[in-house]
C-alpha cells in the first residue's frame, strides 16, 4: 500500500479527531488510549508542536504527534529515573485507522517524527503507553525506545518509554 506524508494543519483536526474516535471505539479496554479530543489535537498542529499525517488515496490513514512541553506537568522526561541530557519532547500520540494497520505505518510515522525532532534540536523523546497496549509497546520497542518506569498518568497506569536521539 502506498502512503504519502505531510505536516498536518488546523484543517486536518476534524479528520484526526475522527480517527481517534474510530480507534477508541474498537479498543478492548477503555484505558488503552486516552481521548484527546479536537481541542487538544488543534493545539498539536500548532508550533512548536508538529503533527504528521499519512494519507492513502487522499484519505488520512494515521497520524503522529511531536509535542514540545511548555510546562513541567507536560514534560514526561521529568519522570525518568535517569534523565538523559538534551532538549526533551513527547511522542504524544500515534494512531492508525484500523483498515490501514499491518503495513508498518506506526513505525514509519515514528521514524519520520524522530527526524523532525532531530531537526528541532530535540535529543530525548518520551512516550507513555498502557501496559496492556501490546501493539503500541512493540512499535515503540522496534523503534528503539526503552521502558523506564511505571507511573500514574492521565488517571491510568502507564509505562514511560524514552529514546535518546543522536542530534
Amino acid at each position: 500500500m502506498e502512503f504519502t506524508y505531510r505536516q498536518l494543519q488546523s484543517a486536518d483536526v476534524a479528520a484526526m479527531a475522527a480517527i481517534e474516535a474510530e480507534a477508541l471505539a474498537v479498543l478492548e479496554r477503555p484505558d488503552l488510549l486516552r481521548r484527546n479530543g479536537a481541542e487538544v489535537l488543534a493545539r498539536c498542529v500548532e508550533s512548536p508542536h508538529w503533527s504528521l499525517g499519512a494519507f492513502a488515496g487522499g484519505r488520512l490513514a494515521g497520524f503522529a504527534i511531536l509535542y514540545v512541553p511548555d510546562c513541567e506537568a507536560e514534560d514526561l522526561s521529568l519522570s525518568l529515573a535517569v534523565r538523559p541530557g538534551g532538549k526533551a519532547a513527547n511522542f504524544k500520540l500515534c494512531i492508525v485507522r484500523p483498515p490501514f494497520r499491518g503495513h508498518g505505518l506506526q513505525c514509519t510515522l515514528g521514524i519520520r517524527l524522530e527526524q523532525q525532532a532531530r531537526s528541532q534540536g530535540i535529543g530525548v523523546l518520551c512516550s507513555t503507553v498502557s501496559p496492556f497496549n501490546e501493539p503500541s509497546r512493540r512499535s515503540l520497542e522496534r523503534l528503539g525506545y526503552r521502558c523506564d518506569c511505571r507511573l500514574q498518568k492521565y488517571g491510568f497506569e502507564r509505562l514511560l518509554y524514552c529514546k535518546q536521539l543522536h542530534v
